[in-house]
């Protein structure tokens, strides 16, 4: 195998989660060419990782105030290998002709539509990771146990990507936002948190990307106590080095929770209108799902702009007590 395409254009947290695949491929065929093609928005993810050959960043809507800063082509000359795990009609358009060998991801729709109306749970979780890994299956590869990785520049000046221990600094980043509202804990009960956060000794250390800091703000403002608004990140490099400050983070299932398993930081994750079941917990780190059961769970597999009945259980029934024992149990067992 000489060279290799993989494919994952979006969203930040399927990017992050295509990296292992990326680490094993190179394991596997340590001098091929490896290409990635990604969605311009989510290139940082890939920018430094040293196991890559070249990025391809696809040209697509920006953030506001954030530059585009991959001008580069877009892949032309055939590959041994394409790797498509978007499988959609824009990927598709991105494979060279004469590659030899594609393939692409099942996306297991009807497993998601049972789970979604149906509400019939997966008798077996796949994550994301293994379903990636699964789409090569029936090559030889090298497979690991690590969890995804996104790399700075000082990872890659020494060449190894290796959190080492924390020593405890009683800093925890919270991360109270989400694209969409469904799947965002009330900003009052993350407010309260960083409250008992703050009375406990703790730093609360609030992060989130460019559309985040309106959100952070009033969190910061009613929780009434310290706490470090770091949010308004314009680069997946940014966050990271926040995240590697802090003992642990307190998130909802968006990307941001992947990035922080990246960084090997563990993690309590909170579920509202998604589940766990479809693939997407934390991996690779350790981690607590909060989750409070009802029967209308899940109503979709990506998030909703409102609850479809109106009451919103699905996260107003979680507690800060719930979270806070959560967090205090996690770093219990895992912190340093």
């Amino acid at each position: 195998m000489q060279s290799i395409l993989v494919i994952r254009l979006s969203s930040m947290g399927d990017v992050i989660l295509a990296t292992p695949l990326v680490r094993q491929l190179r394991a596997t065929y340590p001098s091929a060419i490896i290409d990635v093609a990604v969605a311009e928005r989510f290139a940082d993810v890939w920018k430094h990782n040293p196991r890559v050959s070249n990025v391809f960043a696809v040209p697509g809507s920006q953030p506001s105030g954030v530059p585009a800063s991959y001008p580069v082509p877009l892949p032309s000359r055939p590959y041994d290998l394409v790797v498509d795990l978007q499988a959609t009609a824009r990927s598709r358009a991105l494979i060279p002709q004469g590659s030899r060998s594609v393939m692409r991801l099942n996306k297991h729709r009807l497993e998601k539509l049972a789970l979604v109306y149906l509400k019939r749970r997966p008798s077996t979780v796949t994550p994301i990771v293994q379903r990636y890994r699964n789409v090569i299956g029936a090559l030889p590869i090298v497979v690991d146990s690590d969890g995804p990785e996104v790399w700075l520049p000082e990872d890659s000046s020494v060449g190894a990507f290796a959190r080492e221990p924390r020593a405890f600094t009683g800093r925890i980043a919270v991360a109270p936002g989400a694209h969409h509202f469904t799947k965002r804990w009330p900003a009052e009960r993350f407010a309260a948190l960083c409250r008992e956060l703050a009375g406990q000794g703790a730093l609360p250390v609030l992060v989130g990307g460019q559309g985040d800091v309106e959100l952070c703000s009033a969190v910061a403002a009613i929780s009434g106590c310290s706490v470090e608004d770091r949010s308004g990140a314009v680069s997946v490099q940014d966050t990271a080095r926040i995240l590697d400050t802090c003992d642990a983070l307190v998130t909802n299932d968006t990307g941001v929770m992947h990035l922080a398993a990246a960084r090997r930081l563990p993690i309590v994750a909170i579920f509202g209108s998604t589940v766990p079941d479809l693939g997407f917990a934390p991996y690779g780190v350790p981690h607590t799902i909060v989750e409070h059961e009802i029967a209308c769970r899940p109503c979709t597999h990506i998030g909703r702009s409102a609850c479809p009945r109106g009451h919103f259980l699905c996260m107003q029934g979680i507690t800060v007590e719930t979270v806070l024992h959560a967090y205090t149990e996690l770093i219990r067992r895992h912190g340093n």
